[in-house]
């Protein structure tokens, strides 16, 4: 271990020198390890948790591989990942069968069906469950504590929250915490922590893991804040009013995404709303989220949890678990008042109105001296009147009316939903009329002036000098000046929001495929290390041509051009490999085929279980499906590619390809070069590395995307006809897939505007103003957070200057239009049935990987996905040589429209 790298790590962020500590830990501990030495310097108090989990994070401490301490054979881990297959651990079957329905329901009040069968867990160790590595306490609440812990198969960090074991023996709260997981998993959206799944603990007790969030609270913004106001400083973008209210917009749009979905969160509070390291905001803490309108006594009853006598103010910052639920500063009154089963947006609505006071002047809405004073002023909606945070700063008077707006007493009079108080911070933000204080006569004129300062004074030297006719002139001609102007900002800021939008809509979709590819090397690493024994038919390229010795399924393939198979895949041995050893890893890459097949056409769509086999075969071979093409290349020498076809030599050695050479000297997901395939386009690989817990090599396992499928829609550019060109390039400017309106000329293989490619280069975002083919063009550019390309748009400005913004405001973003479906291929004539030889007789069953593959959720769709699937399910049925095409009512019936669509939360009513 370098312990001298990790005294400079903990010096440059604690400016503390931890060589005594470290002299103390090399002598109490038997075997020096880097977890052991955080833990201890933890639990000394040298680092906090923060610094604690930066340094369990940061690559350039984190040792690769698996520890010592948990290093463990195959057949282990085979046995521990057999352990933790039961959905629940005995304590939470039990839980959830006496915990009512409230555990039994997702967050649209709908049953859930039967609870999870009790099942059995091995012995574990102190610090460790079935899947995760306990690294340490980040952080203790009024009914849990949060760990860092790491995924001992993932080797990811992940925040582990567990229910206090006091806690847990009260029926009432143990269900509120199950709840709590429920609800959180189900609220899929940017702004809400993801919940990565449910985990036993060995003491019997319950846990979920979810994503951790590194970073600060809002509270410490609002602290630096006042701090830099004291000591009159400048503010800084992220310390200013605007900085800060963008910050809080980001709130309110998980807010609305979550009162769509009928769930009111009961606990907003700055210390609540965590600010990521690259300035991502997420809301946090569901634990007494309820479902609006749903009677659950088994929610909103449990034991008083004051930590003192009701007295202490104090304790009025803290969540407070009874008969009133919620944090007593940061209430709404009818929530002060124990009416849960009344609660719903609205009771959001006014805690976030507190807040916004808060942000706007940097202290607290709601006075008192005792918990019996603050519970008061709560039920009574009497707040503090906004004052400004510091002399010569002061509250402009559209916050004062939509604060006041916010925190009526009464829930009618307040918005009607927190999108519509979103909605009038944007208008302020813009210099706009907000509905809380329309605009008198005066103030029109106002803020028409304080918009066109320039015009009004030119008016003004015009009357003066011209008379009345030149005034007039002057000022009409002005002010249609200052409306393009206007308009150009509108469109640019309408067109970096949608930009920004793609972007992430692009993240999602490489996270899916990431995510996939690290399911599948999992099942792969553990069929390798398994040395199945049996016969293992290998194929080689000649077996994929029609003909005597054909291997079964095979039929010709528009995507592919040629003659493919989906039941087998093709395979080479590298020159001088043993071949018995090849043959070893075949029996297991035969067992990954059905679950390889299915990973494609989910790609496709998430709900392809719904479709018939005919469909799923014709999304395969005429549609085509996201992941082209996978293909798995073991250190023994063996490559296999699947979907086989004939145009592998068999004896290609595949750890010569820059895929293998990469990912093999590397920890986590690559994406490679792009490569060009046959008859145009390109190919994007991600590879992954299969090793045992000893760090031991097996191979590569390698995806190749299609970009022109995967990524078609986050490329439309919807209903803006002045978008010429949407791009996806990387830093260099090389460009792996683009979308051109018609008439424009397509990109070349490099992105042709230097300016673009340097700013990308430096890992910047922002937009540009240069001349294109002739006439003036915008050009805005966006990162990827997953692989760190590009999003590119090239708008034509003169187009732009004519067109109207789509959005009633500046930002606003309306839904890009439906991809055009593309005419399905009609089957001329069924394809040939090759003659099966002994070889290739068996079908291929589902293997085990394939049952425990977990059914993908609709919400988390590729680009393409639902909207190909609609094209299947309508179009003829194409001739298969393995089975008939199946009768028109046989085919099942159209999908229902997904009501946790992200666009809903957008939408405006």
């Amino acid at each position: 271990m370098d312990f001298e790298r990790l005294r400079a790590q903990v010096r440059q962020r604690t400016n503390v020198d931890i060589e005594p500590a470290l002299a103390r830990y090399r002598a109490l501990a038997p075997q020096p390890s880097f977890d052991g030495c955080l833990q201890f310097l933890l639990d000394q108090r040298i680092i906090d948790a923060r610094v604690f989990t930066e340094l369990h994070t940061a690559d350039a401490v984190d040792p690769s591989g698996v520890p010592p301490s948990m290093a463990f054979g195959a057949t282990a881990v085979a046995s521990a990942r057999a352990a933790a297959a039961p959905a629940v651990a005995p304590a939470v079957a039990q839980a959830v069968a006496q915990a009512g329905d409230f555990v039994a329901t997702n967050i649209t009040g709908t049953p859930t069906g039967d609870h999870a069968e009790s099942g059995s867990n091995g012995a574990a160790e102190p610090n460790r469950t079935d899947s995760y590595e306990l690294l340490g306490a980040l952080g203790k609440g009024a009914m849990g504590e949060v760990h860092l812990a790491r995924d001992i198969f993932l080797r990811r960090k992940v925040a582990l929250k567990t229910i206090l074991p006091k806690m847990q023996q009260n029926q009432s709260l143990f269900s509120r915490f199950l709840g709590e997981m429920q609800i959180t998993a189900q609220l899929d959206h940017p702004f809400i922590v993801p919940v990565y799944g449910v985990e036993s603990l060995p003491d019997g007790g319950v846990g979920y893991a979810m994503k951790l969030v590194q970073g600060r609270e809002l509270a410490e913004l609002l602290d630096e804040t006042r701090a830099l106001i004291e000591s009159k400083k400048p503010l800084d973008a992220e310390h200013s009013l605007e900085g800060r209210l963008e910050t809080f917009l980001k709130v309110c749009d998980a807010l609305a995404y979550a009162h769509e979905r009928g769930v009111v969160h009961r606990d907003l509070k700055p210390a609540n709303i965590m600010i990521g390291r690259f300035n991502e905001v997420y809301v946090m803490d569901w634990g007494i989220a309820r479902l609006m309108g749903k009677a659950h006594p088994g929610q909103d009853q449990g034991v008083e949890m004051y930590d003192a006598a009701g007295t202490d103010v104090r304790q009025t910052t803290r969540t407070h678990i009874g008969s009133t639920i919620g944090t007593p500063i940061y209430m709404s009154p009818e929530q002060a008042e124990g009416k849960n089963d009344e609660l719903d947006g609205r009771s959001d609505l006014y805690a976030l109105g507190l807040v916004l006071q808060e942000i706007v002047t940097l202290k607290g809405a709601i006075g008192g001296t005792t918990l019996e004073e603050v519970l008061t002023n709560a039920k009574g909606a009497r707040r503090i009147p906004p004052r400004p945070p510091a002399p010569g700063i002061d509250v402009p008077r559209e916050l004062r009316a939509i604060i006041d707006k916010a925190t009526c007493l009464k829930p009618q009079d307040r918005y009607p939903s927190v999108t519509h108080f979103a909605d009038d911070i944007r208008r302020f933000l813009r210099n706009e009329a907000i509905v809380a204080q329309p605009d008198s006569t005066a103030q029109k004129a106002g803020r028409w002036v304080s918009k066109h300062r320039m015009a009004t004074i030119a008016a003004l030297l015009g009357v003066l000098v011209l008379g009345a006719g030149a005034t007039i002139g002057e000022l009409v001609y002005s002010r249609r000046v200052s409306n393009q102007q206007h308009m150009r900002e509108l469109h640019l800021a309408e067109l970096q929001a949608t930009a920004a939008m793609h972007a992430q809509e692009l993240d999602s979709q490489l996270h899916d495929f990431e995510a996939s590819l690290t399911r599948l090397g999992g099942a792969a690493s553990l069929a390798l290390g398994s040395h199945k024994e049996g016969d293992a038919p290998l194929h080689f390229g000649d077996e994929f041509k029609a003909g005597p010795r054909a291997v079964s399924g095979l039929f010709d393939s528009a995507v592919y051009g040629a003659p493919v198979s989906f039941d087998w895949p093709v395979s080479s041995v590298a020159p001088g490999s043993p071949k018995e050893l090849a043959l070893s890893d075949v029996r297991a890459v035969n067992d990954l085929r059905t679950l390889a097949k299915s990973i494609m056409l989910e790609s496709f769509d998430p709900n392809y279980r719904s479709m018939s086999e005919a469909d799923r075969m014709k999304a395969l071979s005429d549609l085509g499906v996201p992941i082209s093409r996978i293909s798995l290349t073991t250190e023994s020498g063996l490559h296999v590619e699947y979907p086989g076809r004939a145009d592998l030599a068999p004896d290609f050695d595949g750890r010569t390809l820059p895929s293998y050479k990469e990912a093999s000297s590397k920890v986590g997901l690559v994406w490679g070069a792009p490569t060009k395939k046959k008859g145009g386009g390109v190919l994007l690989p991600v590879s992954s590395a299969l090793r045992d817990t000893d760090g031991k090599l097996f191979g590569v396992l390698t995806f190749d995307i299609d970009p022109n499928r995967a990524v078609a829609t986050s490329l439309e550019s919807g209903d803006k006809g002045y978008v010429e060109t949407s791009l996806l390039v990387d830093t260099k400017g090389t460009l792996l897939a683009q979308n051109n309106q018609g008439g424009t000329t397509p990109e070349g293989e490099v992105l042709a505007i230097d300016e673009v490619r340097a700013a990308m280069g430096r890992g910047e975002r922002g937009y540009l103003q240069t001349a294109r083919n002739g006439h003036d063009v915008l050009v805005t550019y966006q990162p990827l957070s997953t692989v760190g390309w590009y999003f590119v748009t090239i708008a034509n400005l003169d187009q732009m200057k004519k067109s109207e913004p789509i959005g009633s405001h500046a930002g606003s973003v309306a839904p890009s239009k439906p991809v055009q479906k593309p005419e399905l291929p009609q089957a001329s004539k069924p394809p040939p049935k090759p003659t099966p030889t002994a070889e290739a007789t068996a079908e291929p069953s589902a293997s085990a990987a394939e049952s425990a593959t977990p059914a993908p959720s609709s919400s988390a769709a590729p680009a393409l996905s639902g909207k190909w699937s609609d094209l299947v399910h309508s179009a003829a049925p194409v001739a298969s040589a393995s089975a008939p095409p199946p009768a028109p009512s046989a085919l099942p019936p159209p999908l229902p429209p997904n009501p946790f669509d992200p666009w809903k939360a957008y939408e405006k009513k």
